[in-house]
């Protein structure tokens, strides 16, 4: 016992240039972590960019390529007795005047319900993959706190601006700001081609917080 005291009283505990080293390290240790979830984070709305929003994008310019048609005009309000069919503006609806509808998304990859309509598969064209595979209109998205946010696409037309868009709902704030970079170069919720909106379509002046739920619209060239 006498030896245990003698060591006890003799054992000295960590210096202060000890202990900065110790908190230096877990401060670098920390801030790497930090940094990696960023760049997966990065790199999962690059991702939601470049194979979902984007090659849908993709996918509208090939069908007007191919048919001189705007993919998802299945109403045409032009004519006495509006009925299914084009008439430029894109409606996401089915052969229906109304809301976008998941039956209409459907057409945009086929129609054999519509009169006078083409999907993407009825002139050679596959939709883009997601990770929703019975569903290439959605993607699912987790955001920065662990929540799946299935976001949609669907084209529709603005009839004050004149222009046919893409409608994107159930999109969270922090992916909102990142695609706006992405298409305008910054992220200016209310200017450009890439507009903040809330789940009714209505456009907003700034993006929501974080994971606050929205919508966007992208501006297509006709």
């Amino acid at each position: 016992m006498e030896r245990i005291r003698r060591w006890l009283k003799n054992e000295k505990g960590f210096t202060l240039i000890e202990m900065a080293l110790v908190l230096i390290i877990i401060g670098i240790i920390l801030g790497a972590v930090v940094k990696g979830k960023n760049l997966i984070r990065s790199a999962e709305q690059k991702k939601v960019y470049t194979k979902f929003i984007g090659a849908w994008n993709l996918a509208y310019l090939g069908f007007y390529e191919r048919t001189g048609l705007r993919l998802g005009d299945t109403w045409n309000a032009t004519i006495a007795v509006p009925a299914a069919g084009q008439d430029g503006r894109a409606d996401t609806a089915a052969g229906l005047v109304g809301a976008e509808t998941d039956i209409g998304r459907g057409a945009l990859l086929t129609s054999t319900l519509i009169a006078n309509y083409y999907g993407l598969r009825d002139i050679g064209l596959e939709p883009p993959t997601t990770n929703v595979a019975a569903s290439p209109w959605q993607y699912n998205y987790t955001d920065n706190n662990g929540a799946v946010h299935a976001l949609r696409v669907a084209f529709k037309f603005n009839l004050a601006g004149n222009y046919n868009y893409m409608f994107i709902d159930n999109l969270p704030g922090e992916l909102g700001i990142a695609l706006d970079t992405m298409v305008d170069g910054e992220a200016g919720a209310a200017a450009g081609d890439f507009l903040a909106v809330n789940a009714a379509d209505a456009t907003l002046a700034s993006w929501p917080i974080a994971t606050t739920v929205g919508g966007a619209r992208w501006r297509m060239q006709f």
